[in-house]
Parts: structure tokens; sequence; C-alpha cells
């Protein structure tokens, strides 16, 4: 799959301000083929010590995602360690599945690093299932979860560049075995907006 993405305003590390980004992007990949996606992500950094978000997506294969994100965080002299849950919720009306996923992982992010491993399960499921039916949901306890991501440049700078490896996403969480391949960076236009342009690439087989 390859995805090219900008979107104005998110999150950065030691973030303080509230903020909302709106993103439109093209996509390609062998089960949906060429399709288009609108992305409605939220940063919440409720306090110094913990910060939520929101993110929103639909794409126009007709498919739907949601997550919910919750991170308290222990300030260091150098960097801070964080706890990251997130719950997933996706929705794929071309197939008639949906799934619910959990994850939680225990990280360390500071300039020019971010890193977190965890634990993740999920569950699929027919949308329309009934007692008459021999469809049962899958269950996949146990996925070991993972994100690396190496900058550039301090997170003070007018701009940044970023590598990253990962199996858990804003939006979906893939086996530990198939991960996504993504290319970072970001221009702030002044205090209050920012671009940031994204790449992703991850083999066939993407999840629901």
């Amino acid at each position: 799959m390859f995805t090219t993405t900008i979107t104005f305003a998110g999150s950065f590390y030691r973030d303080s301000c509230y903020s909302i980004g709106l993103s439109a992007s093209y996509e390609y990949n062998l089960t949906y083929e060429h399709h288009g996606a609108i992305t409605l992500d939220a940063n919440l950094p409720i306090n110094p010590h913990f910060e939520g978000g929101i993110n929103i997506r639909a794409l126009t294969a007709n498919v739907y995602d949601f997550n919910a994100r919750l991170r308290p965080k222990f300030i260091l002299p150098v960097g801070e360690l964080f706890f990251n849950l997130q719950l997933l919720y996706n929705l794929n009306m071309r197939s008639s599945l949906h799934s619910i996923t959990g994850a939680l992982s225990f990280g360390y992010r500071m300039d020019y690093i971010h890193f977190h491993f965890g634990c993740g399960l999920r569950i699929l499921d027919f949308l329309h299932t009934s007692s008459h039916t021999t469809e049962n949901n899958v269950y996949e306890p146990y996925n070991f979860t993972y994100y690396v991501e190496v900058f550039a440049r301090p997170h003070t700078s007018m701009w940044n560049i970023s590598a990253c490896i990962t199996n858990l996403t804003d939006y979906q969480m893939e086996r530990m075995y198939e991960p996504t391949f993504i290319v970072n960076s970001y221009v702030h236009l002044n205090p209050n907006w920012t671009i940031k342009m994204q790449a992703n690439c991850k083999p066939a087989g993407t999840s629901i």
C-alpha cells in the first residue's frame, strides 16, 4: 500500500496546545485499489503529565476508522516515559466486517527518538450474523506492538523530518510481522498553523 497525505495541525513532543488536524489523501493497495481518505485528528494535551487524542478516518472505499488514545507521561531531565493506551474501531462496510482493537504499550520519547512496545488484541466479526449462520468472530490475542520513529532535528525546529517503522498506527493494528514504513515531515508556518506531510508504505494484505 502507498499513501500520501497533507495535514494541518497535529501533535508534537512537549506540545502544550490543543490542536485539530484535517487531511485529504490518495491511497492505493491491492485490496481497495485507488481510493481517497478524509481524516480528522485532535490532540488533547490535558496537562504536562497526561494527554489524549482522537482520530477519525473515512475512505471512499466505504471503510471507516475511529481511534481514541490516552497517554500518562512521566517527565525526565531528558525526554519522558509514557504509557500508551489505544482503543480502535474499524468498520468495513464493503466487506460487512468490523473490529475492535485494544493496545497497551510503554515507551520513551525525546527530541530525536520516539518509541513504544507493548501488546494488543483484536476481535473481528461480521456485521450481519445470526443464530442460523456458521460464521464466527475472529479473536486475535497477544499481538506484539511496536513503534520506532527517529527524527532529524529537535522538536523546536521550524521544520523536521522523521522515519518510522510500526505495526500500530492511529487507524490500524497489523500483525507484528506486517510493518508499516512511514516518512513524516512538517513545517511550522506560524504558532497556530503547521503543514504536515506523510508517506506510508506497507506490504499487501492489509487489515479490514
